[in-house]
């Protein structure tokens, strides 16, 4: 077996747990990847959520990472060796993460979506252009059996040449609430349901057919959530946090 390469995560929230499983192979079909990589140092603002996680690595038979603060990212990553940080904290931190991770020395693996505007992006890629370094975003759509097979049976040219692409996605008022109950529901922290969930799709097609966009025209109103659209179908003074 070769050397491990070396991982450090800032971000301990519920979708870091995808990645911490696998990296420690507790979670199904992660077990052959700690031949290749461990998690050495992690960081999040919520000692709690690391505590949590704790207990897991160790269960399954891992030393427990270096805990870190958020603010000493490039000494957690210099000190600790590492290869790559994952980054799983709320959208509109992305890029700063991404941009003190490369500079420090480290690729990165960042959840979807990259980040949240048009600047942020032009940042991440100056810094990606500076340091030779590495950047992937994720896209966990993309391990779908359904979306998988889709683009092995495009690729295979099985309907032919794709010309054109007519994509719906309706998100239900249960699973979209969600997003309006916690930090992704202010445009600042999260860019929007069009960038924080809707690039999910874009990926999709993009992928799907093996195409980068030229061109991209977007419209989209808040139709169903919020409280005028709440007062409109009668409903009375909700919760400033209502999770019921």
């Amino acid at each position: 077996m070769g050397q491990r390469e070396r991982y450090g995560l800032i971000g301990a929230g519920s979708r870091a747990g995808m990645y911490i499983g696998a990296l420690s192979g507790t979670v199904l079909g992660a077990e052959r990847v700690p031949d290749t990589a461990e998690l050495v140092a992690w960081s999040d603002v919520n000692p709690g959520r690391l505590d949590v996680y704790d207990r897991e690595v160790v269960a399954a038979g891992h030393p427990s990472p270096s805990r870190w603060a958020v603010d000493d990212l490039e000494r957690m990553i210099v000190d600790e060796r590492l290869d790559r940080v994952v980054i799983t904290t709320p959208d509109h931190t992305h890029a700063d993460c991404i941009v003190r991770a490369l500079r420090a020395g480290a690729d990165v693996v960042v959840e979807k979506p990259l980040t949240i505007d048009a600047a942020s992006v032009r940042r991440i890629g100056a810094a990606i252009a500076e340091t030779g370094r590495e950047v992937i975003t994720t896209f966990n759509y993309r391990y779908s059996p359904r979306n998988s097979t889709l683009r092995r049976v495009i690729a295979e040219g099985r309907i032919g040449r794709v010309t054109s692409v007519h994509f719906e996605w309706a998100l239900d008022t249960v699973h979209g609430a969600d997003y309006f109950r916690r930090w992704h529901r202010d445009k600042a922290n999260s860019g929007g349901l069009f960038i924080h969930k809707a690039s999910h799709h874009f990926d999709l097609v993009n992928w799907w057919i093996g195409a980068a966009p030229v061109r991209v025209f977007a419209s989209g109103g808040l139709r169903f959530y919020g409280a005028e659209n709440a007062a409109a179908r009668g409903l009375g003074e909700r919760p400033a946090r209502g999770t019921c």
